[in-house]
């Protein structure tokens, strides 16, 4: 396993997942700004959000703690 695919940090790893959910519902700027706030280094971030092909896939557990279901605008 090579460096870059190694999760000895979690909590950023965690993170990533969260934030590509983001941006995936609302888009790259609110993305960028949820992992900017947890503290993920803008190297990461930047790879993250532009290089879609190279993303990890979520482990089992990510999946399910870190979806996102946001809620519908109240347009009524």
């Amino acid at each position: 396993m090579s460096e870059r695919q190694r999760r000895s940090d979690i909590d950023t790893a965690n993170a990533v997942a969260r934030g590509v959910n983001i941006q995936g519902i609302r888009g790259p700027v609110l993305a960028w700004r949820y992992m900017r706030y947890k503290g993920v280094p803008d190297t990461v971030i930047s790879r993250v959000l532009a290089e879609r092909a190279n993303r990890r896939d979520p482990s089992p557990e990510q999946t399910i703690s870190e979806a996102i279901t946001p809620s519908p605008p109240s347009d009524s």
